[in-house]
């Protein structure tokens, strides 16, 4: 498994996944979009050229935001996210990361779960603010440069 900054390759991989992962998936176009923009925290594990999860978001130092995390089905259950987590945070940390903020549905305890393995707090909550389901938004923080080490 091979970790790596994407590029506007993987923009098509992701989208791929993207679809089977979201009820409201982001298109190639919006994903190559973000790639390319400067302060893209955008990130992806590869098995050999397939694009096997992804970490997306954005980084405005100190703080980034993760918009979107997400793993084959095939790939679960095998510690990927977490590691790619990582290696975002740790990739991140050079360019002034300090802080790391996200939102999740209250509903995906699998998610939650990870990311409080990660060491990230629940700072606030969101109610209702998900729809098709209506739910939470749990909204996480990742706090100190420490933590990202």
């Amino acid at each position: 498994m091979d970790f790596a900054r994407s590029v506007p390759d993987d923009a098509r991989g992701i989208a791929e996944l993207e679809e089977r992962c979201f009820p409201d998936p982001w298109s190639q176009r919006d994903i190559t979009d973000l790639i390319t923009t400067e302060g893209a925290m955008c990130f992806t594990a590869r098995e050999g050229t397939r694009v096997v999860a992804y970490v997306i978001g954005r980084l405005i130092a100190p703080e980034g935001e993760i918009y979107r995390v997400a793993v084959d089905e095939a790939y679960r259950h095998r510690g990927i996210a977490y590691r790619l987590l990582d290696y975002a945070a740790k990739t991140s940390r050079g360019k002034g990361l300090e802080s790391l903020f996200l939102e999740v549905r209250s509903k995906n305890l699998a998610a939650v779960s990870l990311y409080r393995s990660y060491g990230f707090k629940e700072i606030g909550r969101r109610r209702n603010y998900y729809k098709d389901p209506t739910d939470d938004a749990i909204v996480m923080l990742k706090a100190s440069r420490a933590d990202m080490l």
